[in-house]
């Protein structure tokens, strides 16, 4: 079960990512590193867009499965329009937000002279699509909860091909650069946000619409935002801190610094995927078996998640350490991001197998209704660990201890994961009853 709804998931996240990294590879290979560099600069608004999204269908589709193990089938219909207006709500009010302070935003974000007329470019063809990935979101989580985890993949599937096409066609043949690359992404997004609605609302999944599901109802609404507020402080953390990473890195390397972690990121993005995806795949399952009563079988999906986790992630742990600079080379890179590149990438990937559990770890807790330890987690791992180290170690490692930074974070931040779920299995264990251990 957890490989039924975990690899569609992973295969979905991977095609989400697909929007930003394809964007940055044709960029880097045929505009040049201070176009990719401008792409770079705009990361914190794909973290914007998909924080809200995320908060509102995560804790939409956490609520759907609990009262779907309840069999509370009203409920988990209401769950969804009231998940699909906050997410409208907030997408709208993040567009305006975005449209009218550019410059500032930008300046905030890190951007440096050479790429202010690439960034805002990009940025202003990007905000444009904060709606349809709101919705691209929320549709791909529903359908994957009511048990059709492939249909789920393809809702992101569709807009990912498209985005890859039209990048080819935009950029390459017409020349569009920057501007193609964003047109290509909000195109894709809306092809996605079709064909999700389709599945929805022509009564292809669990959910039942009407229009009474979509009147607001204060405690649920504020539920949902509860239970997703994690993944709302994981993704603004997030965002956070590529501005602490874009400002550190133009301090230290300039331009070529900052296109180097345009690639580690989307690296990143690569090396985590099958661990967020077993995260997304066993959400319905913990939520599911927690909402019937089945705390022993939560425990049990959680450790054997664990370990396809870790084990799957350290395959592609190796694959990054041994060809650093085959990667680089897929971006465009230069002997220049070879130079700071190839350390940078083993530097900042050397424990990244850990974070399969911190991961699982916040999606637990996230899909057990109890959001406050995934709100620790995810805030000391990307924010108060980290930061300290983004600004003390280059002082003494200059640009290599910026890297250096994220592994020691993730560390800490394993060790408190850890202790947290061990505290909440013994609570768990104390609510079986003595006939069922």
């Amino acid at each position: 079960m957890i490989l039924k709804f975990s690899i569609p998931a992973a295969i979905s996240l991977l095609i989400t990512a697909i929007y930003n990294i394809v964007d940055r590879m044709f960029v880097g290979n045929f505009v040049g590193t201070s176009a990719l560099a401008g792409l770079s600069v705009c990361f914190p608004l794909s973290y914007m867009m998909m924080a809200f999204a995320l908060m509102c269908s995560a804790g939409g589709s956490t609520f759907f499965s609990l009262f779907s193990g309840q069999q509370e089938y009203g409920r988990m219909n209401k769950a969804f329009g009231n998940a699909m207006v906050l997410s409208c709500g907030f997408e709208l009010l993040l567009t305006a937000f975005l449209l009218l302070f550019p410059d500032p935003l930008l300046r905030v974000f890190g951007v440096t002279e050479t790429a202010y007329p690439y960034a805002i470019l990009y940025y202003r063809i990007v905000a444009l699509g904060c709606l349809f990935q709101g919705l691209t979101q929320l549709f791909c989580d529903f359908v994957r909860v009511s048990g059709k985890p492939i249909l789920g993949m393809c809702v992101t599937g569709i807009g990912a091909v498209t985005n890859i096409l039209l990048d080819a066609l935009f950029i390459i043949v017409f020349h569009w650069g920057v501007v193609g690359a964003a047109t290509a992404t909000v195109i894709g997004q809306i092809l996605s946000t079709l064909f999700g609605g389709f599945l929805i609302f022509s009564g292809r999944t669990q959910v039942r619409v009407s229009r009474g599901i979509f009147r607001p109802e204060k405690r649920l609404s504020l539920n949902i935002l509860s239970c997703g507020f994690a993944f709302w402080v994981a993704q603004m953390a997030m965002g956070f801190i590529s501005l602490v990473y874009n400002s550190q890195l133009g301090r230290y390397g300039g331009d070529i610094a900052i296109s180097v972690y345009a690639v580690v990121s989307s690296i990143m993005t690569f090396v985590i995927m099958p661990a967020s995806g077993i995260s997304q795949g066993i959400q319905p399952i913990l939520g599911n078996n927690y909402g019937s009563g089945h705390p022993h079988r939560v425990m049990q999906t959680m450790l054997e998640a664990t370990l396809l986790s870790v084990g799957i992630t350290c395959l592609i742990w190796l694959a990054v350490l041994l060809f650093p600079r085959q990667i680089l080379a897929a971006f465009g890179g230069t002997e220049e991001m070879f130079d700071i590149g190839i350390t940078g990438l083993r530097i900042n990937f050397c424990i990244t197998p850990v974070l399969g559990f911190v991961m699982l770890a916040t999606t637990f807790f996230q899909s057990i209704n109890r959001p406050i330890p995934s709100v620790l987690i995810s805030l000391l791992r990307q924010v108060l660990f980290l930061v300290p180290f983004l600004y003390l170690l280059p002082v003494f490692l200059d640009i290599n201890g910026i890297f250096f930074a994220q592994p020691i974070s993730d560390l800490l931040a394993t060790i408190l994961s850890l202790v947290l779920v061990l505290r909440e299995g013994q609570r768990m264990k104390s609510m079986i009853p003595n006939s069922q251990k």
